[in-house]
């Protein structure tokens, strides 16, 4: 069964619990029934067995939503190994913070730290939020990626033996740590180091995983542990543009094809090629995470703003670039203080640039949402796959109303089924 069915149901599940809120007696009623059916079903054809197993996956959603949280590891080891580092912590954000000023500190710990530079406060950067570029100030998968992006790329890339591989992929496990430890728990960062480890785990046993089904996995994961992230607006953003940036971009990409440029012996033509095309990379990866965001956002805070497409244009590669050249003058103000000031004169200059940014697509008007409830929240995500589905696939519309059909009208599969059945009888055995 496709990992996406399941969290939907899932999902579907938990959030009709926190509606009706099930007594005693409704999970006694709910757990017999689940018994029953899944015994019966054992005596009957496979298809069956598959609907009680979504029916089981939905009461389960259903009666987990009444249970209190629970926390992987106990908060006791947390805190101690958080204490353990913290030395290297505070070395690490005083670094990012050489030679800039008390705004721009706050802002670059924000960018390479989120909330765990302890210094972030959102009440300071309204604009950003009013600008859509909120997700620079939290820890993500920009994060996992620079802390881990090495060592997993050493052990794809370099034959080495397998022993070695696996001693890789077991540091970059403990970096994973480490960084959570840095950075704190939230609930972007707790996505990107489950799925990273879901990863890791395969690659120990010598399997490929797909990001898509990590994605549905960690989201799944984390939603037993605490089926409150439900509503949590950081859960919800974070995998809403997890999934636009894994299964929306590729097939914005395809549809959007480059143009295909033929290699010019002028220097000049070649790099207006090249940035040409990394201009458009950033805009489609712009766009996969705005489009699918943007419903997220419109049914949390009742609007919209169309000016976070082109911010995020010039945002995404300025917080890149002081991802790297930040941490890199952290490093190089522990050692020498002088190169770390010329470093940091350019960390000041982009940040300049990036709060100049914010504050101007702040101004922007912004549109009230008509999204107010669960089931308008899902119409654009049904219009997104059915833009994506008539583009990317042959008769990939008609596919989709034939299953629309099938859904709204059962009638129809019952007589096909049952026309079979008399064609079927009407053959002599041999």
């Amino acid at each position: 069964m496709p990992a996406f069915y399941v969290l939907i149901l899932y999902i579907l599940g938990l959030l009709t619990g926190y509606e009706f809120k099930p007594g005693l007696a409704t999970q006694l009623l709910i757990s017999g029934i689940i018994l029953f059916l899944l015994f019966d079903s054992i005596k009957t054809r496979p298809s069956f067995v598959k609907i009680m197993i979504m029916t089981c996956i939905f009461f389960a959603g259903f009666l987990r939503s009444v249970y209190p949280v629970f926390a992987p590891i106990p908060i006791e080891w947390y805190t101690k190994a958080a204490h353990l580092i913290e030395p290297f912590k505070v070395r690490l954000v005083d670094g990012l913070g050489t030679g800039l000023s008390a705004t721009q500190r706050e802002l670059i710990g924000g960018i390479i730290l989120g909330r765990g530079s302890g210094e972030l406060n959102f009440k300071h950067w309204a604009h950003f939020i009013k600008a859509g570029m909120s997700h620079l100030l939290v820890a993500s998968g920009a994060q996992v990626s620079l802390c881990v992006f090495p060592v997993i790329a050493l052990a794809e890339n370099i034959p080495f033996s397998q022993s070695i591989k696996k001693c890789l992929f077991i540091l970059a496990g403990i970096l994973l740590a480490i960084l959570l430890l840095i950075v704190g728990i939230e609930p972007s960062i707790l996505r990107a180091i489950t799925a990273c480890y879901l990863y890791l785990l395969a690659r120990l046993i010598n399997r490929r995983a797909r990001a898509l089904n990590i994605i549905y996995a960690t989201a799944l994961f984390w939603l037993w542990i605490n089926p409150s992230l439900v509503h949590n607006k950081g859960f919800q953003l974070s995998y809403a543009a997890s999934w636009g940036l894994i299964y929306v971009y590729p097939r914005l990409r395809t549809i959007i094809s480059a143009r295909k440029t033929i290699r010019s012996n002028s220097w000049l033509k070649n790099v207006i090629s090249k940035t040409i095309n990394s201009a458009r990379e950033i805009f489609l990866l712009s766009l996969s995470a705005q489009m699918v965001v943007a419903p997220v956002l419109a049914f949390n805070f009742h609007r919209f703003s169309p000016s976070g497409f082109m911010a995020n244009l010039i945002a995404i590669p300025l917080s890149e670039i002081l991802i790297y050249n930040g941490l890199a003058t952290s490093i190089v103000a522990q050692i020498s203080i002088i190169p770390a000031l010329w470093m940091s004169s350019l960390n000041s200059f982009l940040l300049q640039i990036l709060d100049n940014t914010a504050h101007y697509f702040a101004m922007f008007p912004y549109f009230k949402s008509p999204i107010n409830s669960v089931i308008a929240l899902f119409i654009p995500y049904l219009l997104i796959a059915l833009f994506i589905e008539a583009r990317f696939r042959p008769h990939g519309l008609i596919n989709v109303l034939h299953i629309a059909q099938n859904v709204v009208y059962p009638w129809n599969n019952l007589r096909r089924f049952r026309r079979r059945k008399v064609k079927l009888a009407a053959i002599p055995e041999e």
